[in-house]
């Protein structure tokens, strides 16, 4: 995904300001706390209003995205033969129906990424503007609105209508930003920026945090299973201190854990620099690391590729071994409609009344000593009476790479820093 050099200069001269409908605009002096669900089969599910009137979306939360998605009425190119696409009750956002919407094919070419992360079919995307309300605020932001082909998704609705990228800023295959430097204000912001950033840079938001814990905590309201604060970050839930670890390049992400073509290069990604069964460390491949730094990388992801305890495929081996693993068939039950996780590996049963004796599984990351643990109860399920080793591991040998998620974050606080590019961990 790339942007070309008069882009920037629209952007950059402001015209894109004067070129839509009026536009509401209010700003927020504090964070908010967006309560999420669970779904079983994606991950975590927020409401958030598209366009004028708000538009109500159940979206999926989506730390790995790049943009905002919406499911339009759009199908195969068309406006007017949404049935042929889409089931009857599928959620979306019906542009025809905002007095603020605005395309923007003019500015952003469409896009499509096959194969890609979330549909058996091409994930194409034209780009338009609209406004967004989370919480307090509401401000325009650029959309990916869906050009679905027909016959994918009529069989059934999605548990969703759209995706709520929040990736940190984008980055090409070398590296290097795809945004201008300058403030945008509230100009339609770069097509592949997170829509919490595109806010923050138009001033709705006070600062450029946004932060996730799972519930039960202090700040969690009634029957959500997590919060995603944008616009900062809690000092209760971050009182034991956060450490803070920069953002490293994984080039050769595409290849290996998200698939992507065109590729898709910006994560939440982390050093990491040690990894622990009980006392006993792990061997890390630093000869054939991912990152440009040379080092093992982690990769935040609350989706369904973050669900498991990260290991490498040695590592377990180790676990499983202590435990006294025994292999559970493919096609077993215990695995059906979903397994623990969706990684590629075997999964393994052990005796329940062993899980309190598993040893800690704890990680190292670049930038600092502290040590981040996952307790046997966290990496241990009970399925139908079954206790199975929730492991995700991916790549072969020692450790390459791997995506934190639930299972990690569990008894932590996760913060992103969108403006110096730096994950935040804190002790809930």
């Amino acid at each position: 995904m790339s942007f070309s050099a008069s882009i920037f200069l629209t952007l950059s001269l402001g015209l894109v300001a004067n070129a839509h409908p009026a536009t509401p605009k209010t700003p927020c002096n504090q964070p908010y706390d967006i309560p999420l669900l669970r779904d079983p089969g994606y991950g975590w599910m927020a409401n958030i209003s598209v366009g004028t009137p708000p538009q109500p979306i159940t979206m999926f939360v989506d730390w790995t995205w790049t943009s905002q998605y919406v499911v339009s009425t759009t199908c195969n190119g068309r406006d007017d033969n949404t049935a042929a696409c889409l089931h009857p009750a599928q959620q979306l956002y019906n542009q025809s129906l905002s007095s603020t919407y605005k395309s923007e094919k003019a500015l952003y070419p469409s896009e499509s990424w096959y194969p890609n992360e979330f549909f058996p079919a091409p994930f194409n995307v034209d780009y338009a503007s609209d406004v967004q309300t989370i919480g307090p605020v509401t401000s325009r932001i650029v959309l990916q609105t869906s050009n679905i082909q027909p016959g994918i998704f009529t069989s059934a609705p999605l548990p969703f209508g759209g995706i709520y990228g929040m990736m940190p800023d984008p980055k090409g295959e070398n590296g290097q930003l795809l945004l201008p430097s300058l403030d945008i204000l509230d100009a339609c912001s770069p097509s592949d920026l997170a829509p919490f950033n595109q806010q923050y840079r138009a001033k709705a938001w006070p600062q450029p945090y946004s932060a996730f814990a799972m519930c039960p905590n202090p700040s969690c309201p009634k029957g959500a299973d997590a919060i995603q604060t944008l616009g900062g970050y809690s000092p209760a839930l971050a009182r034991k201190g956060l450490s803070w670890y920069d953002i490293v390049e994984v080039p050769e992400v595409n290849e290996i854990d998200f698939v992507f073509a065109p590729g898709v290069y910006s994560y939440w990604s982390i050093g990491l620099s040690g990894l622990y069964i009980g006392n006993q460390a792990q061997k890390l491949n630093t000869t054939a690391a991912l990152t440009k730094e040379g080092v093992p990388a982690a990769i935040f992801d609350h989706a369904s590729k973050g669900r498991g305890v990260p290991l490498s495929v040695d590592a377990y081996a180790n676990l499983v071994k202590i435990a006294g693993g025994k292999p559970i068939a493919p096609n077993s039950p215990l695995l059906t409609p979903y397994a623990p996780n969706n990684g590629p590996q075997p999964f393994f049963s052990i005796d329940c009344k062993k899980t309190k004796t598993l040893p800690v599984i704890s990680y190292a990351f670049t930038g600092s000593r502290k040590q981040w643990s996952v307790q046997p109860s966290e990496y241990v399920v009970n399925v139908a009476g079954t206790c199975i080793l929730d492991v995700r591991a991916i790549g072969e040998g020692s450790f390459l790479l791997g995506n934190f998620g639930d299972n990690f974050l569990k008894g932590k606080y996760v913060v992103f820093d969108y403006a110096s590019q730096r994950v935040g961990l804190a002790e809930l």
